[in-house]
């Protein structure tokens, strides 16, 4: 399915984790590989700092480029590893070094080579300034012309293929893209696909905040249980119709409901089920909520044991450049 991979680095324990995980999609079918690093302006430890007043600026900037040096060195002796170690295993790679900020630099980078996948850690070294401005992975899965894989710490079967896929839908237009991108995977490998819908407290029974019904317990739960069977009976309808178009598709499915918060309930699942792969729509139909609180497809790469593939819209993230 993916012929064209971008392997972005940044050398970190998630981004070791990540090169495996490139490695292994890459050998199924002879893909070209891209590895790329990016070098950020200088930040640590001497950025941001005025020269001390008894060394001049000419003196001081040599000693910032000099440090600037070292850690361009370090980053591609690095990367030369990296690669060394791709080519061992057979895979044609061509190695990348750009300047910038890195999420800008990789969506670049990503479009100039047409990538049909970004593969990155979940987690990079820049853990404080992560928490402040939000994550470079984060940028990317929303920028990206192209799905996204973010891997976590946990390292992949070794030597399998993606055996258990699970799909996390909320039926949205998002999550059609990645419904179909699912049962593309499932489908090359003959494998069994899960499907799952998270129903949070909020749509189990659809209420405004702070209503209030004036009517004895009894009548209030006969209510509460009539919108859940009711919410309950559409999801399922929802997912038989996925069941339907999989069934058509030669794959085998299975449909799960969960309710609770949708990023960790996701995460619960695919530990339960030993899942290779979860993958989700980049944006929910909670518009508001993702802007101000960051969507799900992003808390989930936080929590999540195995890799995410973040699949994009295409045609969106073109109109949005």
């Amino acid at each position: 399915m993916f012929k064209h991979i971008l392997l972005a680095t940044d050398f970190s324990p998630h981004a070791e984790v990540a090169k495996q995980v490139a490695i292994q999609l890459a050998k199924q079918d002879e893909q070209q590989l891209w590895a790329l690093t990016v070098l950020e302006p200088l930040e640590e430890p001497l950025a941001g700092l005025s020269a001390p007043p008894t060394v001049s600026s000419q003196v001081w900037q040599a000693k910032l480029s000099g440090e600037e040096r070292v850690l361009e060195q370090a980053q591609a002796s690095q990367l030369a590893m990296d690669v060394a170690e791709i080519e061992a295993a057979g895979i044609r790679v061509t190695r990348l070094v750009r300047e910038g900020d890195p999420d800008k630099e990789i969506v670049a980078a990503a479009k100039e080579i047409g990538a049909d996948l970004i593969v990155i850690g979940s987690h990079s070294k820049r853990t404080l300034w992560e928490v402040i401005l939000g994550s470079v992975t984060e940028k990317v899965a929303k920028q990206a012309p192209c799905p996204v894989m973010i891997v976590s710490h946990r390292p992949p079967h070794p030597g399998t293929t993606l055996k258990h896929i699970l799909l996390a839908t909320d039926f949205s237009s998002h999550a059609e893209i990645a419904f179909q991108a699912g049962l593309k995977l499932a489908n090359e490998d003959g494998q069994q696909l899960w499907l799952l819908t998270v129903l949070e407290p909020g749509e189990e029974i659809p209420m405004p905040p702070g209503f209030i019904v004036n009517a004895p317990d009894v009548a209030v739960q006969e209510l509460e249980a009539e919108l859940r069977a009711d919410v309950e009976a559409k999801v399922n309808q929802g997912l038989d119709k996925l069941v339907a178009r999989a069934l058509e598709a030669d794959v085998r499915t299975v449909k799960m409901v969960r309710h609770g918060h949708a990023a960790k309930e996701i995460a619960k699942t695919a530990l339960d089920m030993d899942a290779d792969l979860i993958v989700i729509g980049s944006h929910s139909r909670r518009n508001l909520w993702d802007t101000l609180l960051g969507n799900t497809a992003e808390k989930l790469s936080q929590y999540a044991v195995c890799p995410v593939l973040i699949v994009t819209d295409p045609q969106k993230q073109n109109t949005k450049a």
